[in-house]
Order: structure tokens, then C-alpha cells, then sequence
């Protein structure tokens, strides 16, 4: 008899040598696959995240014989969790269809959403307290589960779940810590993904705020410009409206009527041609310009505004009338906008003087130079140095993205730009650009 219980004893504790061997084993080897997991995860595009954790809980099933695990997320405190990721092994049954786990597991997801795990390896070791979640096994399975909360940020984001439904099978405590550490990198790459979202939301946003200040800007200026001329027409066809009611006693002023009509109705079109012109999506296109009557452009399209804020432009151009080798499109968006920026710097300022200098003159051999000088109260000493900055502005109101384009502009020009404070007030916004010959000689050397 004692040679029996001797002999039992013996293999008992050679199965359980056996047993820990084999844990030892899965352990090492799912060690590995989280190193493959991790690096998957860091490498995966934000747009690519939520597929490669459909992959990964597949891997990490099949590595560990497991049937199905889930993804669970909650977006806020106040959302629902949701199922968000599934893997089912073929044969096996899927998830119910519109699973709601706060509805049949209220419990049990509080607990695991707070923070804890409810790991059991056969439906028995289920804690009294979970009644919700015997009622579920009972029902629907697995006979082995471990549910685990996915930590993100220092908070609990959602959950990953996973199952075992053809018999019971052990968790180790080490192979609980390295299912926990893929769950967090889960936790991590989701987290990563939302912030990118967020963060394209937050562009597309600043994007259309953008267009829209610019489109609120440029209807003013449109409608001021629009409005003289066609006033002038009403006028005009007003005084010919009575003549012609009288008789038209007098032919020559009718006829200077309709002749100035008709000249109000081309410079109307002619406003109209210049902002869709401007503004239309076009190739880029570079070739020789003459940057004085460009500036001359840009001038007329933003008389209107400035006779509205009553501030007095004027443009010197060198008569030495150099060219530049650009995108005319491109190069107008760039001195408008800085003509827009001179103009609210003098209505933000209230200055008593109101005139901005447009100067177009040689910078030094090879070069030109273009400077828009307003009257303003000047640039904050603390931003002076970032105002080409994204998001650096010195407008009540402004994005901090129109003097990032244009120095964009400028440099992709093969130019630069700066600013500098006036001697008596306001600043001075410069930039350079090569002179046509200057940039086809370069571009010949190049080539030979």
C-alpha cells in the first residue's frame, strides 16, 4: 500500500513538473510573439491600426488555442462600451449581433472598466458576485476566459476579451502579466489612432475657418468694389430713363449715359474676371513676370477695401521694371496677403496715420526687392521672431497661417522674406526674388 501511495505521489509531481514545463514554454513563446506585436503596433498607420489588431487577436488565439477574443472601446466616461475588434476561430460561434456588454454584463464591465480582470479557468472559479456572468457562461460559454482592461494614458479606454469554449484550460500568472502588456499596446495604438483623428479634425476645422475669414474678407472687398460701379450704372440709366420720358430733348448727354454704362458694366467684369482668376484652381505655371504690374493687380483688387477702411496705398515701382521667373498666381496670393496683414495692423491699431508704402525696387545684383510698409502699431516684440510660424499671429481675430503661406510662396521662389519695425511706426514686410536672367543663367548651368 505504501509503495501505491509512493508511486501516485511520484506521478503526480511529475505531472506537475510536466505542466509547469509547458506553461514555461507558452509563456517563452508568447514572449516572443509580443515582441513581433509591439513592433506591428508602432509601425501601423493610424488608418491601418484597427486591421492589424483584427490580425493580432487572431495570432494571439491561435498562438495560446483559444476560440474568439474582442476588442471592447468606450469613448468617454459617459459612452458605451462597444465591441469594437472580433476574431472567432472557423466553427466556432460569433459574437451575438448588436452585443451590448453593459446590458448582459453590467457587473462584471463595471468591474473590468474600473480597472480589475475577471479571469477564470473553468466556469466554477467565477466569483459568486458575478452572478450576470454565470448566467452568461452558463448560456452561451466559453469554459475559459480572461477579460482584461486596456489602459491607455493612465486610464482605462476599454477592455480585451478572451475565450475557450471547447474546455477549461489554465492562466498562468506570467502569461496574465504578457496578455495584459499586449492589451495596453492595443490600448496604446488605439489611443494613438483617436489622437490623429483629432488632430486631422482639428486641421480641417482651422482649414475651413481659414477659408472662411478669407472668403469674408475677400466678399467685403467684392462688394465694395462691385457696388461703385454699379451705382454708377443705376445712376446713368436712371438720368437716360428720364430723358427718354421727356422725349430726349437732349441727345449727347443720353448718349454719354449709355456710353458710361457701358463702361461701368466691363470694369464690373473685369472685378469679377480678376478674383476668378486669382482664386481658380490652376497647374502651376512658371514663366517671366513683370512683378511691378502684378503688384499693380493686386492694388486695384483691394482699392475697394482700402477706400472702406479709408487707408491710402501707394506703389513705387523701379523703372528699371525687372522680371521675375514665378507662378503669377502664386505670386499675387503672396503680395495680397500681405497688403490684407498691413491693412488690419492699421484698423487694429488705430493709428491717426493710415497709409501703407508698396515699394518695387533692385535688392542688390541678380535681385528684387518687394516691401509693403504699413502705419501701424507694430509687432509685439514677443512673437516678432515666429511671425512665420504656424499658428503665430498678432490679430485679435487671426489663424496665424497667411504669413506661413507666403513665406512658403516666397522661398519655393528660390526668394526669402522678413520683417523689420519702421524708424517712426508700424513694420515693414520685405521679400527677394532672383530677376528672370539671374534664374535662367542658374538653371542653365545646371543643366550643362
Amino acid at each position: 500500500m505504501q509503495r501505491r501511495a509512493t508511486t501516485a505521489t511520484s506521478q503526480t509531481k511529475r505531472d506537475r513538473i510536466a505542466r509547469a514545463g509547458r506553461e514555461h514554454q507558452e509563456v517563452a513563446r508568447f514572449e516572443s510573439l509580443l515582441g513581433e506585436l509591439s513592433a506591428a503596433m508602432a509601425r501601423a498607420p493610424a488608418d491601418e491600426v484597427d486591421g492589424e489588431i483584427e490580425i493580432w487577436l487572431g495570432k494571439i488565439c491561435l498562438a495560446l488555442d483559444l476560440d474568439r477574443s474582442a476588442v471592447y472601446e468606450r469613448d468617454s466616461p459617459d459612452d458605451p462600451v462597444r465591441a469594437t475588434h472580433t476574431w472567432v476561430r472557423p466553427n466556432f460561434p460569433a459574437f451575438p449581433r448588436n452585443y451590448d456588454p453593459e446590458k448582459l454584463l453590467q457587473r462584471s464591465t463595471q468591474l473590468i472598466m474600473s480597472g480589475k480582470m475577471l479571469v477564470f479557468a473553468d466556469p466554477s472559479e467565477i466569483p459568486a458576485e458575478n452572478v450576470d456572468a454565470r448566467r452568461m457562461v452558463a448560456r452561451y460559454g466559453p469554459k475559459a476566459s480572461a477579460a482584461i482592461p486596456m489602459w491607455a494614458g493612465g486610464r482605462v479606454i476599454g477592455a480585451a476579451s478572451f475565450g475557450k469554449f471547447r474546455s477549461a484550460r489554465k492562466w498562468p500568472p506570467e502569461l496574465i502579466e504578457r496578455l495584459a502588456l499586449a492589451v495596453r499596446l492595443f490600448g496604446s495604438a488605439i489611443e494613438r489612432k483617436q489622437s490623429e483623428i483629432a488632430i486631422r479634425a482639428v486641421r480641417t476645422e482651422l482649414r475651413v475657418a481659414s477659408r472662411r475669414n478669407l472668403m469674408s474678407e475677400l466678399v467685403a472687398s467684392l462688394s465694395h468694389e462691385i457696388n461703385q460701379p454699379l451705382g454708377a450704372i443705376l445712376s446713368n440709366l436712371g438720368g437716360l430713363a428720364r430723358l427718354l420720358a421727356q422725349g430726349n430733348p437732349e441727345p449727347a448727354i443720353a448718349l454719354e449715359a449709355v456710353n458710361n454704362a457701358i463702361d461701368d458694366t466691363k470694369r464690373t467684369a473685369e472685378i469679377v474676371r480678376r478674383i476668378r482668376f486669382m482664386f481658380k484652381r490652376h497647374v502651376e505655371h512658371k514663366a517671366a513676370i513683370a512683378i511691378g504690374g502684378l503688384i499693380g493687380e493686386v492694388v486695384k483688387l483691394t482699392a475697394g477695401e482700402a477706400s472702406v477702411r479709408k487707408i491710402a496705398v501707394q506703389l513705387d515701382v523701379s523703372p528699371s521694371g525687372q522680371r521675375v521667373v514665378g507662378d503669377s498666381i502664386q505670386l499675387q496670393q503672396c503680395v495680397l496677403n500681405l497688403v490684407m496683414n498691413a491693412f488690419d495692423a492699421i484698423s487694429e491699431g488705430k493709428s491717426a496715420r493710415r497709409d501703407v508704402a508698396i515699394k518695387v525696387a533692385p535688392e542688390k545684383i541678380g535681385w528684387v526687392g518687394v516691401s509693403v510698409r504699413d502705419s501701424g502699431s507694430g509687432i509685439d516684440p514677443a512673437v516678432a521672431k515666429r511671425l512665420f510660424e504656424p499658428f503665430v499671429t498678432t490679430k485679435s481675430e487671426g489663424m496665424g497661417l497667411g504669413l506661413l503661406v507666403t513665406r512658403s510662396i516666397v522661398e519655393s521662389h528660390g526668394g526669402r522674406i522678413w520683417a523689420s519695425p519702421n524708424p517712426d511706426q508700424g513694420t515693414t514686410f520685405t521679400f527677394t526674388l532672383p530677376v528672370a536672367e539671374t534664374k535662367r543663367a542658374s538653371l542653365s548651368r545646371r543643366a550643362g
